[in-house]
């Protein structure tokens, strides 16, 4: 073959190499991503349970994980615990406008229940040691007075939103929230250091299936809680505010637990679909 022809083929089979290559997909990046997603479906996951759920031996998760904590996205909790996601995380959704997904699946059915029961509801997802109000109804009750606690960070131990979300979780979430609670020096955090206490609260709650607020001096409206699940998971907590000088909890329960029960269901479906 001349030299020129040569070249020519030679330069030809190097584009077309390099198209090929463009449109192949980086496998440790996809592993990666994989892993992300495994770790999001839990607060801590261990190795074991990551393994089981990328099917990716060992050694390459090892790598992949500490690559991921090198970058910020992932933190190792402890050799025995395992694994968790860091609040880096988010940055990935910064671009993405989309509102999140529970939240909006569950503005109509919460807007449907005020206007069926006229108190307010609101609605919050975990936030690390606390839980984040989402969103709430507040505006279209008229029944709806004090504090718009819309993005309040409240106590998990003293909020019926933050109780349903401990009673309901996993075991393995559960004392996983504990063990930082009993960390923090917050006056609200401290029953947390009380485990008689907690266990016999979390015990009542999945009995009643339902949470409460812890009684509050001066706290004219109460909540009544449930969980929003996804398999085991609770994806979020929804609560209707009442008065407590209006009725009693076991008047509230007998009118609206079956209703706050029906439209978290309502939620979980649609997250389903």
């Amino acid at each position: 073959m001349p030299a020129d022809a040569r070249s020519k083929f030679c330069n030809s089979a190097i584009r077309n190499y390099d198209r090929v290559m463009d449109n192949q997909p980086v496998q440790p990046v996809l592993r990666a991503l994989h892993i992300l997603e495994a770790l999001n479906k839990e607060t801590v996951t261990t190795l074991e349970r990551l393994h089981e759920r990328t099917k990716l031996p060992k050694p390459t998760l090892v790598r992949l994980l500490e690559t991921l904590i090198a970058g910020k996205y992932v933190r190792r909790v402890s050799r025995r615990a395992g694994y968790s996601l860091t609040a880096r995380v988010l940055r990935l959704s910064d671009g993405f406008r989309h509102t999140d997904q529970v939240v909006e699946a569950a503005r109509p059915v919460m807007h449907a229940l005020t206007a069926e029961h006229k108190w307010p509801v609101a609605l919050a997802t975990f936030d690390g040691d606390a839980m984040l109000v989402r969103t709430g109804t507040l505006r279209k009750s008229p029944l709806g007075t004090g504090p718009d606690y819309l993005d309040a960070r409240l106590p998990i131990l003293l909020s019926a939103l933050g109780r349903a979300y401990i009673a309901f979780c996993p075991e393995t979430e559960r004392q996983t929230i504990l063990s930082v609670l009993r960390l923090s020096k917050a006056p609200t955090n401290a029953m947390a250091k009380d485990e008689k206490a907690v266990t016999r609260l979390i015990a009542e709650i999945r009995k009643r299936g339902y949470a409460s607020t812890a009684p509050m001096p001066g706290e004219p409206a109460t909540g009544l809680a449930v969980p929003v699940m996804q398999g085991n998971q609770v994806v979020a907590t929804l609560t209707m505010r009442y008065f407590g000088s209006a009725m009693t909890e076991e008047e509230a329960t007998r009118r609206y637990l079956a209703p706050m029960r029906a439209a978290a269901d309502a939620i979980s479906a649609s997250l389903a679909d």
